[in-house]
């Protein structure tokens, strides 16, 4: 997913807490409010403008791996807190569909297994045209 997809895709679920949010959804939206952060005369309206996308797309991406929603208030914890869910926020998605949804990857080990690999076909060998 690229940043403006990513971007458009938090927007339109802002307030959206099921279901799951790939690694690049939320870096891409982290990233995103970061840089509208460093414009100081409307960094406390963003604050409040970002706060419900923000929180929702940390619940999806916590739901991604496997965990519930309420893991994000680990980040009450000062420091150890916010580095746990740092490790839980890079972590990978988890394998197949869980609790929460499909896996928004489209990668579904569980129920759709790689095909069987083809033997290979031995290669003949080519004969050459003789000179009569």
């Amino acid at each position: 997913m690229g940043f403006f997809g990513a971007i458009k895709s938090v927007v339109t679920k802002y307030a959206n807490f099921s279901g799951r949010a790939t690694r690049s959804e939320y870096w891409w939206w982290v990233l995103f409010t970061i840089l509208w952060a460093w414009i100081p005369l409307v960094n406390l309206l963003l604050l409040l403008v970002f706060f419900l996308p923000s929180l929702g797309v940390a619940v999806r991406r916590l739901h991604d791996t496997g965990r519930s929603g309420w893991w994000i208030l680990l980040g009450i914890i000062p420091i150890l807190g916010g580095l746990i869910l740092l490790i839980f926020y890079c972590t990978d998605s988890q394998v197949g569909a869980n609790q929460y949804g499909p896996n928004p990857k489209g990668v579904n080990l569980q129920t759709d297994p790689q095909p069987a690999a083809q033997p290979v076909q031995p290669v003949q060998p080519v004969e050459e045209p003789t000179a009569e």
